[in-house]
């Protein structure tokens, strides 16, 4: 059996024997909340004037508030309930949604709603499409695309998303982070796990302590740090560069839309390869340092002239240089302009010409 309700403000508790069931109207651009003490919160957005909510345990006390622009639900569960139940929630697609769970994992299909928020204690999340902004918390996160802004917060598991409208924020305890198309930026930080964004139409900022970061095509500035040991590989990026890992080859090609920009480069690795390709035309002032290179073996390569020296064991004094000792590449292209700074403590410099 079940109670319909369409009063417009309610509130109502539903016991049945089997199953607690609500049903409330709500206008197209109205907005449902749910607050679930327990359960797996199951979202159909194929509902027409409607909100049905209905829970598989007789367990949870349901209370409804029901208003036209919003429905708020919320539950108690008694002491000790074992299990956790599915809550099977029925709205309309263009509906904005605001759900949270205690215990459980969220599961929505596409929606058109202007905001989507979703936070569980560590369930995992799973959404189709979304075509407006989003904020989704969970242990493990998983969406399709999402046309507004997003903020995602992982909490130790992967987050995978798909291509973004708007800005881009994620944060992960560990776990990788991978992501479509981002038409605005991306900020980026990882307890431990590889970030991998195919493209960011604007800057990226981003951290971790373990893992790769890779991009196909970073429109703007780029800025990756890995704390602990990692590869960074940015197929092209319009913009300055920043690129650290503690251990772990960097790769990057500069493709500015523009030479006149800031196009400054600092690049590090505690032991690992630098490459970089610049533009043929570009106007820069490199300093090259290898702190230990292989005694007997090369250790830059460049398509632009080069002056080669090893720096003195006390510049001051000018002592003799130690074999194996530190190795530095000075170089100017086009008469000097952005200052490049490439630095290894172990490994191979190379910098050599973009297409």
């Amino acid at each position: 059996m079940k109670l319909g309700l369409r009063l417009p403000v309610a509130l109502s508790v539903l016991l049945l024997p089997i199953s607690l069931f609500g049903k409330c109207p709500i206008a197209p651009t109205g907005t449902l909340e749910v607050r679930a003490p327990a359960g797996n919160l199951l979202v159909d957005t194929s509902g027409n004037d409607n909100v049905e909510v209905e829970v598989s345990s007789r367990q949870i006390t349901l209370q409804e508030t029901c208003g036209r622009d919003r429905v708020t639900v919320t539950a108690t569960a008694a002491s000790g309930i074992s299990g956790i139940p599915d809550w099977t929630i029925r709205v309309p697609r263009s509906v904005a949604l605001d759900l949270s769970t205690q215990a459980g994992g969220i599961r929505v299909q596409d929606t058109d709603g202007a905001e989507v928020l979703l936070r569980t204690s560590g369930g995992k999340v799973t959404t189709g499409n979304i075509k407006g902004n989003a904020l989704i918390v969970g242990g493990e996160v998983r969406t399709g695309n999402i046309g507004g802004n997003v903020e995602l917060r992982g909490m130790g598991g992967r987050l995978q998303i798909g291509d973004v409208g708007g800005n881009a924020e994620f944060k992960s305890t560990g776990g990788d982070i991978t992501a479509g198309q981002i038409r605005g930026s991306v900020k980026a930080v990882s307890g431990s796990g590889s970030i991998i964004i195919r493209e960011s139409n604007g800057d990226f900022v981003v951290t971790t302590q373990e893992g790769d970061i890779t991009s196909e095509y970073v429109h703007g500035a780029f800025d990756g740090r890995i704390e602990k040991g990692g590869n960074i590989r940015v197929e092209r990026t319009g913009s300055w560069v920043h690129a650290f890992t503690g251990v772990g080859d960097i790769l990057f090609k500069l493709i500015p839309e523009k030479l006149g920009g800031d196009l400054h480069i600092k690049a590090e690795t505690g032991i690992g390869n630098i490459t970089m390709y610049l533009p043929e035309k570009m106007k820069a002032t490199i300093d090259a340092v290898i702190d230990k290179p292989a005694i007997g073996t090369k250790k830059f390569f460049s398509d632009f002239p080069m002056n080669a020296f090893k720096a003195p064991i006390n510049a001051a004094k000018s002592l003799p240089l130690i074999p194996g000792g530190p190795e530095k590449q000075d170089m100017t292209i086009n008469g000097g302009g952005n200052n490049i700074k490439a630095h290894t403590s172990s490994g191979t410099i190379r910098i050599l010409k973009g297409n």
